[in-house]
């Protein structure tokens, strides 16, 4: 399968507004085109991407998954383009710097504004970033001299401190967000506790083993008796929210989806600090602190509503 960066501006389209036709006037073109790329991205794929209803276009398990890398990658490319559009980086040659620069970082908008403080700060500098989906991981790969730098999300209540040969610095302080049905009762809220959803069920999705996992530590800290249920895929799990049944948790910024609003699960547990962590006296170790204030400049945290 071959996807255009087109292909996946398409593809956000529709799950932002929902329908074809809605996502043709986004993209300034007309719903045919915007339905034969569709065809043609689902059988380059051979799998269905979007599923056409009298409640709109919503995606499917698959599409959850294309989105997702989408959201991640759409804004690093607008980057990059803004970058080359603004002015020409060099290539490094003799005299300039030679070293790649080795990124591992969680899939999180506030990437692109970290390449970005990268290229700003170190015009020229080859960049290798690569993403996963454990924090632990990523420290790990920065103590053992793979990654120069790691963007981590540390909850307080639930991890340790630190390693004491790592040191980071903060770009913004979040937590968890809750997904509900438009219809659901607590949907009028600003924000939600874990002891609000507790007459409630939260799906917790097979998939998305680091959130369930600390959607699940957050319980256990606070001690409330959460009624919880399993979904094999995002796609089921949206369908029980929309039916104003359940609750889905979700790290910023989830993947739009129609009828379903999210908000802040307002719990201590909850709460994590997005940290930019780079080993002590590495060679990244001078730059850290002003390229997590760059990056911290670039990322807006999101509306969750």
């Amino acid at each position: 399968m071959t996807l255009e960066i087109h292909d996946l501006r398409v593809l956000r389209a529709i799950a932002i507004a929902g329908s074809l036709a809605g996502a043709a006037r986004a993209l300034g073109t007309h719903q045919a085109s915007v339905s034969r790329r569709l065809q043609r991205i689902e059988r380059g794929a051979g799998v269905t991407l979007f599923c056409r209803g009298p409640r709109g276009t919503t995606p499917t398990a698959a599409g959850r998954l294309v989105l997702g890398g989408a959201d991640t990658l759409l804004p690093l490319v607008d980057w990059l383009l803004d970058a080359a559009a603004e002015r020409a980086v060099p290539w490094p040659g003799p005299g300039g710097p030679a070293d790649t620069v080795r990124v591992g970082a969680v899939g999180h908008p506030a990437l692109p504004a970290l390449v970005g403080a990268l290229y700003a700060l170190l015009p020229g500098a080859p960049l290798d970033v690569r993403t996963e989906e454990s924090s632990a991981a990523l420290l790990d790969l920065l103590r053992a001299q793979k990654v120069e730098l790691a963007l981590v999300r540390h909850f307080p209540c639930l991890d340790g401190p630190p390693p004491a040969d790592v040191e980071s610095a903060v770009i913004a302080h979040e937590g968890l967000l809750i997904g509900l049905g438009e219809e659901h009762p607590l949907a009028d809220r600003r924000s939600v506790t874990l002891r609000d959803l507790a007459p409630h069920t939260c799906v917790l999705v097979d998939s998305h083993g680091t959130l369930r996992r600390r959607l699940l530590g957050a319980v256990g800290h606070s001690g409330v008796d959460l009624r919880l249920s399993r979904a094999t895929d995002g796609a089921v799990a949206a369908a029980m929210v929309r039916a104003a049944s359940a609750a889905v948790p979700a790290f910023p910024a989830p993947a739009p989806l129609p009828g379903v609003v999210f908000l802040p699960l307002d719990d201590d547990a909850a709460r994590y600090t997005l940290l930019l962590a780079w080993a002590r006296g590495g060679k990244l170790a001078a730059h850290g602190r002003q390229l997590a204030e760059r990056a911290r400049r670039a990322y807006p945290p999101a509306p969750t509503r």
